[in-house]
């Protein structure tokens, strides 16, 4: 059985990634996780080792067709976990995530198959991510990366941070809702949703996935 701290870094990959070719800098998963350099640099060699991983140095990591697998079903069961969360138990999407990130460890497939069925087969989680094996949106776009004057809607946030979601929440800054950019600083993002102003760090902004208008 693979252990959950691999299960783990793998499905951090998954998230954090561009596309599958592009590597994801180790300095992204020291970020994602708080560790040391140090220490994600070995967990890296050994997921190298057992064939989940490809290291490209100086550049960062991508998953093997293996690695790739082991991701898709954790990330699978994951968003199926935080839809049963929400939409089932009324868990709101924040302490869902935290939840999930346990279950998802834990169910064996044939269980989240059946999860999946009994919840009408949805195709994204309550962040606006999908449900392996449906692929992103490659239609969205970062709201950081917005222009002043850019108006659309919320398709997901991912990475799924849990410190960050608890305020994207209050925000009302959730998957379908509309927003407007104001303006685009070094530090924030101001935007205007439902008539508010809000300023969104920028930490936070490039979190949040938009489509245009």
């Amino acid at each position: 059985m693979i252990q959950e701290r691999a299960e783990e870094y793998l499905g951090a990959i998954y998230r954090l990634r561009i596309d599958k070719l592009s590597p994801v800098p180790l300095s992204q998963l020291t970020d994602y996780f708080g560790f040391s350099p140090v220490s994600i640099h070995e967990m890296v060699k050994k997921l190298s080792q057992q064939d989940w991983v490809t290291y490209h140095p100086y550049h960062g990591v991508t998953l093997t067709n293996h690695g790739e697998e082991i991701a898709e079903a954790l990330l699978r069961r994951h968003r199926l976990w935080e839809r049963f969360l929400t939409d089932i138990l009324d868990v709101s999407w924040a302490e869902a995530h935290e939840i999930a990130g346990r279950l998802e460890h834990a169910a064996p497939e044939l269980v989240t198959e059946r999860l999946s069925e009994f919840m009408g087969m949805p195709e994204r989680c309550p962040h606006g991510g999908p449900i392996p094996p449906l692929t992103k949106n490659a239609t969205d776009q970062c709201l950081a990366s917005l222009p002043a004057g850019a108006q659309g809607y919320v398709t997901r946030i991912s990475p799924e941070l849990p410190e960050l979601l608890h305020q994207i929440q209050e925000w009302g800054v959730v998957p379908k809702s509309f927003l407007h950019v104001v303006h685009q600083e070094e530090a924030k993002t101001t935007i205007e949703r439902d008539d508010q102003i809000i300023h969104i760090p920028k930490n936070n902004a490039q979190t949040i996935w938009v489509k245009l208008r």
